[in-house]
């Protein structure tokens, strides 16, 4: 039978954005949801945004590299010295104090990789290279070789990570295509970095296994999902509220970060925290 799947990958904390996304596929009638990981941080949504993407019942939940550092960093790995990590850190205690154990240990035992056949067409899903999921060669200026790569022998790969929606193809000619992120999109243009509608795609497979590819933008409330972020307490609220604006982080702007960790005394908190 035709199948209509709605494709959803890096959410980051973005309940409001998912919210959104999530109406919007079910006025489409899609028939099944595959989210390609990152759940979770810098935004607020906590056990309300598990339980929101859970209800939907994805038969495809792939952890993402921020998944994967949250459980690296319950696991004693991450030193805590680092601007940026300490950033890391205390979004992560934010979000175990607000997610149930259950669901963090559900979170956390995903695969970073899958395979599905659907209609006779085999697609290969990733957050990002199969067997990793972070790294940048799968940006859209990286060499045709990392995408050969991603796809293997399946007939198409589906990917998430970069956070912009991508189609193109292998080598081969397989097809290659990321969903965009539902949360947290980005553009290296201006003009299109300043749309900050939330990414995801419909994928319909008729049952002959013609494939088309469905790009979607899906408006929604900033200033609702700002709200609630400043409502909610989240730590970092100042640099939240200018990601949700503009859609450019401060994961990695080490100066600031440093500014506001000695100002909050974040560093002595994680490490109390997560070192206890």
């Amino acid at each position: 039978m035709l199948q209509k799947i709605a494709v959803l990958a890096d959410i980051h904390g973005n309940l409001s954005a998912l919210t959104a996304v999530l109406a919007d596929a079910r006025q489409q009638a899609v028939t099944d949801y595959w989210f390609l990981g990152d759940l979770f941080l810098p935004g607020p949504g906590a056990e309300d945004l598990y339980q929101a993407l859970a209800a939907v019942q994805p038969s495809v939940w792939l952890q993402g590299n921020w998944d994967q550092g949250i459980q690296a960093l319950v696991d004693g790995q991450v030193q805590l010295e680092d601007p940026s990590e300490v950033y890391f850190a205390r979004l992560t205690q934010y979000l175990i104090e607000r997610l149930s154990p259950n669901h963090f240990q559900a979170l956390v035992k995903q695969p970073i990789a899958t395979s599905r056949t659907v209609n006779g067409l085999d697609f290969g899903l990733s957050h990002n290279q199969p067997e990793r999921s972070t790294g940048h060669d799968l940006y859209p200026n990286q060499a045709e070789a990392h995408f050969d790569h991603l796809v293997g022998q399946h007939d198409v790969a589906v990917y998430g990570h970069i956070h912009q929606q991508l189609l193109r193809t292998s080598d081969q000619g397989q097809l290659i295509i990321n969903p965009g992120a539902t949360g947290q999109p980005y553009s290296p243009y201006a003009k299109f970095m300043a749309d900050q509608r939330a990414h995801y795609a419909i994928l319909t497979v008729t049952d002959a296994g013609q494939l088309s590819v469905d790009f979607r933008k899906v408006s929604y409330d900033i200033s609702q999902e700002i709200a609630r972020a400043k409502q909610q307490e989240l730590p970092y609220f100042d640099l939240y509220r200018h990601l949700r604006q503009t859609g450019f982080t401060s994961t990695h702007d080490k100066a600031l970060l440093s500014r506001v960790n000695a100002a909050q005394g974040y560093p002595q908190e994680v490490q109390a925290y997560f070192h206890r």
